[in-house]
């Protein structure tokens, strides 16, 4: 900033100088005899004062305007007067907001009282007219052009806040899809084991149940660790778990009773793959709280341009739900929520004596 601030010093005493050579000075009548070459002296002390415009705005235009008496002094020129523009610019756009109000205030005072005092001493209405005119140009314009530009900058992180809230409500959904899945087969697998006669075999494969979904769970919880330090400079595992390619674990999780029928796919969008993770890890998981050991199929497939994703299970007298804990009711919601979001659609609802969750998503994004 200080750089640009130097950068804008030296331009407008280049174009300061300029100006007075070709005559644009003497804009009024000169109670000193000094040479033109003045100008220069008072442009220069007014470049000097604009590289403190940014730390001490009001100040700033506190000796900016001393320096636009001193040049009126020698008849005024056009060179100090863009200072002075540039001085009230900055201190609209830096001071706070209680110097900015107060200054807004001087300024509409005198703009009033000189229109009304030139008005009645020229005696002509169009003369009080352009008096108006000419201090609304140099004196109101840059208070309502820094005032814009302050009120863009509120929207922006306005928006940005909101923003983050919605990233933050996006992240506690992934959170309940990730971890609640895997932590209810997981509930489920040793609440059935504990609810059974001691078997050796079959003790063993429910521990080995439990393993596989604790270890999926600490996948995911590791991608999405991975992802909020995107920018992170230390090296990270490009390879997220979540996508078509994880699709085999999640069924080997849900047991062996889940028929498999995945079609060979096109190049599936990444933020695609991610959804279809989602839903059919939380189609499982309702399917083994629901109807524990029903028959379950999966079928993926292409349709046109669009991603179809069916799970079906037969629904039985029983549920695998013991506890309250096991169920909050926002996993359906979550889904469809996901497919809509990729621009396709998700319904769930019983047909005949089964449940069926089918989701259409477009194959396009960007992988």
């Amino acid at each position: 900033m200080r750089f640009q601030d130097r950068v804008t010093a030296v331009s407008t005493f280049a174009a300061g100088v300029l100006l007075n050579l070709v005559g644009l000075t003497g804009l009024w009548r000169s109670p000193t005899d000094l040479p033109p070459a003045w100008h220069h002296v008072t442009l220069f002390a007014g470049c000097l004062v604009m590289l403190g415009k940014r730390r001490h705005p009001m100040l700033a235009l506190g000796a900016g305007t001393v320096i636009l008496g001193a040049d009126a002094l020698l008849g005024g020129s056009v060179a100090v007067i863009l200072v002075l523009f540039d001085l009230l610019f900055s201190a609209g756009l830096f001071a706070s907001d209680r110097a900015r109000n107060a200054l807004t205030t001087v300024v509409f005072v005198i703009t009033g009282t000189a229109t009304v005092v030139g008005g009645l001493a020229a005696g002509e209405f169009r003369v009080a007219v352009f008096i108006c005119f000419q201090l609304v140009t140099l004196l109101l314009v840059p208070l309502w052009w820094a005032g814009n530009i302050r009120q863009q900058r509120r929207l922006g992180e306005l928006a940005a806040r909101e923003a983050v809230v919605a990233e933050r409500a996006a992240m506690a959904r992934d959170l309940h899809d990730v971890i609640a899945a895997h932590l209810t087969t997981t509930a489920m697998h040793s609440g059935a084991a504990l609810a059974r006669p001691p078997d050796t075999d079959r003790d063993r494969a429910a521990l080995q149940a439990v393993r596989t979904s604790s270890l999926a769970a600490l996948e995911e919880m590791r991608s999405m660790i991975l992802l909020l330090r995107a920018d992170d400079p230390a090296p990270r595992d490009p390879a997220l778990p979540g996508g078509l390619d994880r699709l085999p674990d999640l069924v080997a999780a849900a047991g062996p009773h889940v028929e498999t029928r995945i079609a060979d796919l096109p190049r599936v969008p990444a933020v695609v793959a991610q959804t279809v993770y989602r839903i059919v890890g939380e189609a499982l998981t309702n399917a083994g709280k629901h109807a524990p050991g029903s028959p379950v199929t999966l079928d993926v497939r292409p349709d046109g341009d669009r991603l179809t994703v069916t799970i079906t299970n037969t629904l039985t007298g029983t549920n695998g739900v013991d506890h309250h804990a096991l169920t909050a009711g926002t996993g359906l919601v979550s889904i469809r929520e996901r497919a809509a979001l990729l621009g396709g659609d998700l319904t769930a609802a019983r047909d005949g004596d089964r449940w069926r969750v089918r989701a259409t998503l477009p194959l396009r994004g960007e992988t």
